[in-house]
């Protein structure tokens, strides 16, 4: 699904939970307080994919797969936050990507790919040690939805942390495209409220209608196309904004949370 069949649409869904954690005022503290995002707000961008497509790519029981949950552990050791943020965190990355694919994609989901997905995410809340995780997609749909009615607002946080890590999404949109990258993102966010917490303008209802439209155009021309033969993600693979050269593991992350130094010279 990730790698081959939904290429773009996951990866516009991955953008679309990136930003959702600014609109909830904990989480954006948090955030907020360890000065990373603000700092390197394209590097953090660029990590936070690479860790799920990591563990996504090689599978739970590839050493790079364990070196990326052990970054994850060691970067939420000690952050503030309940049970049911990090959760919440963790339910944005399965929920709002699917539900982007059966708003947008080119066919709807299968039953068996959003079992494989919610699977996948509460394997690895497990393997975090994140505690009872949704064990069923309704069931995770259900957590966000009642999580962020009870939790959403504006916050200086949230509003900064989007202000910092707005050229992130810039440098993914098309040059003609970026100075309207607050719009786009507004655009994307499947609850008028969202925008509101994130500090956007909604958008007006005829430039939705206008953006629905291009993409179910885009649709259409993708139910048409062969499938992708090669993968959206190369574990190591240069990219041009943050690693032109590719990168290693022990490039992924804050400094003091490296992986082991076995892994730190292997790519690919």
């Amino acid at each position: 699904m990730v790698l081959f069949d939904f290429q773009a649409e996951i990866h516009a869904g991955f953008f679309v939970s990136y930003y959702r954690n600014f609109a909830v005022p904990s989480i954006a503290r948090t955030l907020a307080g360890t000065g990373e995002m603000a700092a390197r707000p394209l590097k953090r961008s660029y990590d936070t994919g690479i860790v799920i497509h990591e563990i996504i790519a090689n599978g739970f029981d590839h050493e790079r797969s364990r070196a990326m949950i052990g970054l994850l552990r060691r970067v939420h050791a000690g952050v503030p936050g309940t049970a049911e943020d990090f959760i919440y965190v963790l339910m944005t990355l399965l929920v709002l990507p699917l539900r982007w694919v059966e708003a947008h994609g080119w066919r709807r989901l299968t039953g068996l790919e959003k079992a494989a997905a919610t699977a996948f995410y509460a394997e690895l809340g497990r393997q975090m040690g994140l505690g009872p995780v949704p064990e069923s997609f309704d069931a995770a749909c259900r957590f966000l939805d009642d999580y962020e009615a009870a939790n959403l607002g504006p916050s200086p946080e949230g509003a900064a942390l989007l202000a910092a890590t707005v050229p992130a999404l810039e440098n993914r949109l098309p040059a003609p495209l970026r100075r309207f990258a607050p719009v786009i993102l507004a655009l994307m966010m499947d609850k008028p409220e969202m925008a509101d917490a994130l500090g956007l303008r909604r958008a007006p209802s005829a430039m939705t209608f206008v953006f629905d439209a291009v993409l179910r155009a885009r649709a259409i021309k993708a139910r048409a196309r062969p499938l992708p033969t090669s993968p959206s993600f190369v574990p190591g693979r240069a990219n041009a904004a943050v690693y032109p050269d590719g990168y290693t593991l022990d490039q992924i992350g804050p400094e003091q949370t490296a992986p082991p130094a076995n892994l730190r010279a292997k790519r690919g």
